[in-house]
């Protein structure tokens, strides 16, 4: 009877998971196609994971979902920590916003359907912008492991065969002479592409370049930023953009919601480069320097190079990379 229930709770909580990738889906592949295929691939896993510990298998029902919110949970520290390739480092959860976003539901019906977007909410602000749904989601995905484990399905007398089983086969799979040189081939091979991804994912001419175009000088006194340096730094690898903030309440006006943002365009390859981070919480503080590294996708700038640099909607006059 435990069993039945904490294998009901499973199922409740896997697919859960599985949701909550689906609705989150198209802004991750608005940022990076591939994190959305993987977000939409979760969905799909969890319902067949979900299926499976409904007819008590253990390879594609219980390790599954195993394999699903484990690997969830560690891409979502990752995306937070070093960053998944091509995209920026995320924050953290916003956990005064997520309260004061849940503080103008009236009940938990109402929440619910608040976290899921079924019910958008004009008070209390955006929940999933604080990083609602990805502190959700990791929630979710921790009671699961908590339930497998409670619920211990490999020593459960009716799946214990079909564990041996897998667990035979994972043994002779692992002792395959074959198995060392393929892990290692399998690793490498994703280190290439993660870094490919990296390097040229989100850099290329898709941004417009501004029509309005201003002088250093303009910049500086209607702006409050004055230029200090663009070059190529890294063996050619990044650009390095480096600016000092004169006036702050004047830079403010250059500022998105993810901080100061400078990009730059290279004239006789028609291409914007964009930053990996932005400078999201640091504050814009008085006669401070502030830089940012661009990665010079396909070494596009060289030195001595005429590149434009470029702020929001406001785009500078030609300079030469040093």
């Amino acid at each position: 009877m435990k069993f039945k229930i904490l294998q009901w709770i499973a199922i409740v909580l896997i697919i859960v998971t599985g949701y909550l990738h689906f609705i989150t889906a198209p802004k991750e592949y608005g940022e990076a196609p591939y994190m959305g295929w993987l977000f939409f691939a979760n969905f799909f896993g969890a319902l067949v994971s979900a299926s499976g510990i409904y007819r008590r298998k253990i390879g594609w029902g219980w390790l599954l979902g195993v394999v699903i919110a484990a690997g969830s949970m560690l891409g979502y520290i990752q995306s937070r920590t070093l960053g998944m390739p091509g995209m920026e480092v995320e924050e953290w959860p916003n956990v005064a916003g997520i309260t004061s976003a849940l503080s103008g539901t009236k009940n938990l019906a109402e929440s619910l359907n608040y976290i899921c977007g079924i019910t958008p909410m004009e008070s209390g602000g955006d929940f999933n912008s604080y990083g609602g749904i990805g502190l959700s989601a990791m929630f979710v995905e921790g009671l699961f492991l908590t339930v497998f484990a409670l619920a211990k399905p490999w020593a459960v007398s009716a799946m214990s065969e079909n564990f041996l089983a897998f667990s035979n086969a994972a043994k002779r799979l692992t002792a395959s002479r074959f198995f060392t040189p393929a892990l290692m081939l399998a690793t490498l091979l994703i280190g290439v592409g993660s870094y490919q991804l990296g390097r040229n994912a989100g850099h290329g001419s898709e941004h417009p370049l501004p029509e309005t175009v201003i002088s250093a000088q303009t910049l500086e006194e209607e702006y409050g930023i004055q230029m200090t340096l663009v070059a190529v730094t890294a063996a050619g690898g990044l650009v390095d953009v480096r600016y000092k903030v004169i006036d702050p309440e004047k830079a403010a006006k250059l500022a998105t919601e993810d901080g100061i943002m400078p990009m730059v365009y290279v004239e006789n390859s028609d291409v914007m480069l964009m930053p990996d981070a932005h400078m999201r919480t640091q504050k814009l503080i008085a006669d401070r320097m502030y830089f940012s590294l661009i990665p010079n996708a396909k070494n596009v700038v060289k030195r001595g190079a005429s590149v434009i640099v470029v702020f929001d909607d406001i785009a500078l006059e030609p300079m030469i990379t040093q």
